[in-house]
């Protein structure tokens, strides 16, 4: 057994199956490993452009987190935008990333993730993706940018994308899982892939994109690099494991903040359903068991983190008016019915009757509504929430609460690319043959994801890497 198939197997990433690995003779120009956002997107983009492909997904169905994901997608978008009298700008979505950053973003990839973002915005509607009209601001995305599908989670993304590689020629095999990576004798990229009945030695003619998401679900992996979020609950899907990361690393890639992983609120250990009740900062307040506000809702994700884990029980609360539930797309709504009747939301036909249901003071939880909606109406917050999210009071009955716990949502961290979304190396030279896009790589966002700025990610670099190949070929 090699080193690297026993480190595999130390940190639970690959089962030992005894399998021989036989060489596939298929004569593909290019093999993406993932099928979310990022990996349909790249496999879009290079299938329009003539080249062969074949998308690698590990598990039974195609979408991966994406599928899953909230869906929502920020882009500078002047139509939307100046209907509701937001201004907006390169300069200023350049700015919030980098701040966000805390200084380990790189400004080259920065720019094009917010220029490909308004690009990809409008190629998703010229392939027939539709959105909402209304831009919001969700949590942690500190301006009105966001779009909303109309499709529910991200589920037109991944028929948009899907449609258009596979329309392309592109062929997708799930229960496809890529376990290693090499470099043959004539320095082309292969990989390793392991199938129900056999394993394959891939080598496609071109090149191999890494699409394969974060390790968000692999509690190995989070625990070594960010032990202090060991333990929390996770919303990935069960395929975020990271393995491709120990892969890229041996061929030489520079892997970045690994240690920078981002939490939303959850289910806390033990519970059975995660309910969204804070998609929207202008329609929740967050509050402790005391039933006090601690923290202003527009705050960025890594602060709210980091506050909620500071609670006595690292929990905390959700508040929304029915109104407010009421402006959620229908799988948030039907979430939280369903998790009135698991135990992980509650209703109350009052404020004082959702107090007693949650378990928090009623009269303190009554004070602390009404000081909030005394906020809404005077723009004025003492814990300093922008005056722009102070839109919506919480008034109509019945009213909704869920756990508010930190759960595992994204991992910042992966291997380092170029503009070109091609993989470098830990000299700052390229891995000929390697692009990766989404997840999976490091770099732009640093220390903290802004809200909206995943799925954007994923499709811009997806694309660039898939046309990157695509002039690889060309060369």
């Amino acid at each position: 057994m090699t080193d690297r198939r026993s480190l595999l197997l130390t940190l639970g990433l690959l089962p030992w199956t005894g399998l021989r690995a036989h060489v596939e003779h298929e004569n593909w120009d290019v093999v993406v490993i993932g099928s979310g956002a990022a990996g349909l997107s790249a496999a879009a983009a290079a299938s329009e452009s003539g080249l062969r492909v074949l998308v690698l997904e590990k598990q039974g169905t195609v979408g991966g987190n994406t599928l899953h994901s909230g869906g929502f997608y920020a882009a500078i978008d002047p139509a939307r935008q100046k209907r509701q009298g937001i201004k907006d700008s390169p300069e200023l979505f350049e700015q919030q990333i980098l701040e966000n950053g805390g200084g380990k973003s790189d400004p080259k990839l920065v720019r094009l993730l917010v220029a490909g973002a308004s690009d990809m915005l409008a190629y998703l509607e010229a392939n027939g993706m539709r959105f909402k009209d209304r831009i919001i601001e969700i949590y942690g995305a500190h301006w009105p940018r966001c779009h909303l599908p109309v499709l529910p989670n991200g589920e037109g993304y991944i028929r948009t994308m899907l449609n258009i590689a596979m329309k392309n020629g592109a062929v997708i095999r799930t229960g496809m899982r890529a376990t290693d990576l090499s470099t043959a004798k004539d320095g082309r990229i292969q990989v390793l892939v392991q199938s129900r009945r056999e394993e394959i030695l891939l080598t496609p003619r071109i090149g191999v994109i890494l699409a394969t998401g974060g390790f968000g679900a692999n509690q190995a992996l989070i625990s070594r690099f960010a032990p202090r979020l060991a333990g929390l609950t996770n919303d990935n899907t069960p395929g975020s494991t990271g393995e491709i990361l120990v892969a890229a690393r041996k061929l030489g890639a520079l892997l970045v903040d690994l240690e920078e992983v981002q939490c939303l609120p959850g289910r806390p250990p033990g519970g059975q359903r995660r309910v969204r009740l804070h998609n929207d900062v202008s329609r929740f307040i967050f509050v402790d068991h005391e039933g006090r506000r601690f923290v202003r809702e527009d705050e960025r994700r890594d602060v709210l983190r980091d506050k909620v884990l500071a609670l006595p029980d690292k929990t905390a609360f959700s508040i929304v008016d029915d109104e407010g539930l009421r402006s959620y797309d229908i799988l948030v709504q039907k979430e939280t019915v369903l998790g009135v009747e698991t135990g992980d939301a509650w209703r109350g036909d009052t404020v004082e009757e959702l107090a007693n249901a949650m378990r928090l003071p009623p009269k303190t939880l009554q004070e602390t509504v009404e000081a909030y909606n005394r906020s809404v109406r005077s723009k004025i917050d003492p814990l300093g929430k922008n005056p722009r999210e102070l839109r919506h009071e919480i008034k109509t009955p019945p009213f909704w609460g869920c756990y508010a716990a930190m759960t595992v949502h994204y991992t910042m961290g992966g291997v380092r690319i170029s503009p070109k979304a091609q993989v470098l190396r830990e000299d700052g030279t390229l891995i000929p043959g390697l692009w990766a896009a989404g997840e999976v790589t490091g770099g732009i966002h640093g220390v903290n994801r802004m809200g909206a700025n995943g799925v954007n990610d994923a499709l811009v670099f997806g694309r660039i890497a898939g046309l990157s190949a695509a002039e690889a070929a060309r060369d």
